[in-house]
């Protein structure tokens, strides 16, 4: 299926969607439609039996007054995310850092305040 017809089928079920949630018949969106009838009708009955089945539910007072508590009152902040990481995160950023600082340190010592040439080569050019 080409990216084309992908969209239109894609289009296809928000609008057979949009008009079961809001109570209208799909009948005239499928009549209007290019394509094998019958898919269209197994996708309706498929799109209605969904909406049938999953229905909205509310969640309680109660659970979400806990919700609520516990969203609240967790650590915030970077000191508290960096606590929950794995100790093996620690090391192997510790040691980066490390690595990091003797890389520099070695070469303010050996002498290499400038930057290395970097010569450029030539690139092959469609003509």
């Amino acid at each position: 299926m080409d990216s084309h017809a992908d969209a239109k089928a894609q289009d296809l079920v928000d609008n057979i969607t949009g008009a079961l949630q809001q109570g209208n018949s799909p009948d005239p969106i499928v009549d209007l439609s290019d394509g094998a009838h019958d898919e269209y009708v197994d996708l309706v009955s498929l799109i209605q039996g969904l909406r049938d089945t999953l229905v909205p539910v509310e969640p309680s007072a109660e659970f979400a007054a806990h919700l609520k508590t516990q969203l609240l009152i967790s650590e915030a902040g970077l000191v508290a995310r960096l606590r929950k990481m794995p100790a093996r995160l620690h090391v192997a950023a510790i040691l980066a850092l490390f690595a990091g600082f003797s890389l520099l340190l070695s070469r303010r010592l050996f002498g290499a305040s400038t930057a290395q040439d970097i010569s450029e080569e030539p690139v092959a050019t469609a003509l």
